[in-house]
């Protein structure tokens, strides 16, 4: 049976084009269009350690749910790790660098990293052009929620900051802030068992983080949560340890997150 082309495809001469260029301008260009994360893939050699000292595989745009959207397509992020990834790393690994770590970025950020390719804005404006030109691919991104926050901040603060940012948020609505202990993670997740995430929760159900309101469930599958614990306690046993352990960085990251949440409500 003869396969139906994909309608979301790009031309086969731009596809080589934006390989040669590990993807930077199509990805700026789809991030600006999108609001969604501009993500860079590194080989290393340790997770601790600089730009400086990694080589870089791939940049990219991902949403806050695992889905990755390239010149080659809409991928789960294991399907993109796997078919393109871990393609392009084969050509590049050394033998002291054999480790990915995927690291997101403001735009700005971005420029001044060490990249094998730099961008380049006709080229950007080249790939704004083509993605514009193809609807079908545009149709498959779902759009942000809250996209007043910047996808590098609402990255942080989902993993790592989302204490001080339900703080923020919790005094900003007046509804309580939960935290979220996992028992059981889907196989695919190897994150260690206990304390996950706090998100605020609204009367009818629904629970709102740095990525905007949304089902408790969509939240679940973020985390690739199936067993969990949710409730006040948890937020404020981890808030307790946080700010004892990290005062400043906390302190830093709540300051941020009630500017942005003000300058949001404000607009």
């Amino acid at each position: 049976m003869k396969l139906k082309p994909n309608s979301a495809a790009f031309p086969p001469a731009l596809i080589s084009h934006w390989e040669k260029s590990d993807g930077i301008n199509f990805a700026i260009a789809l991030a600006r269009i999108t609001g969604w994360m501009l993500q860079v893939d590194w080989l290393t050699g340790s997770q601790e350690t600089t730009e400086n000292e990694m080589i870089p595989v791939r940049v990219y745009v991902e949403t806050n749910q695992d889905v990755v959207f390239d010149f080659t397509g809409k991928k789960g992020i294991m399907a993109f790790n796997q078919y393109v990834i871990r393609r392009v790393a084969a050509s590049r690994v050394r033998p002291d660098k054999t480790y990915i770590s995927t690291r997101c970025y403001q735009e700005e950020n971005l420029l001044e990293m060490p990249l094998r390719v730099k961008a380049n804005e006709a080229e950007i404006e080249r790939a704004t052009k083509a993605i514009f030109a193809n609807p079908s691919f545009l149709a498959l991104i779902p759009k942000r929620q809250n996209p007043e926050i910047p996808a590098y901040l609402a990255s942080k603060f989902s993993h790592g900051n989302c204490i001080p940012f339900a703080q923020a948020l919790s005094e900003l609505t007046g509804l309580q802030a939960m935290g979220i202990s996992v028992s059981r993670y889907h196989p695919d997740c190897g994150n260690k068992l206990g304390f996950c995430h706090v998100v605020i929760l609204h009367p009818d159900g629904s629970v709102e983080d740095s990525w905007g309101k949304q089902s408790l469930q969509q939240v679940l599958d973020r985390f690739y949560i199936l067993e969990y614990t949710m409730n006040r306690d948890i937020y404020l046993l981890h808030q307790t340890r946080q700010k004892f352990e990290s005062a400043q960085y906390y302190e830093d990251a709540y300051i941020l997150a009630k500017s942005l949440l003000k300058e949001k409500a404000d607009n």
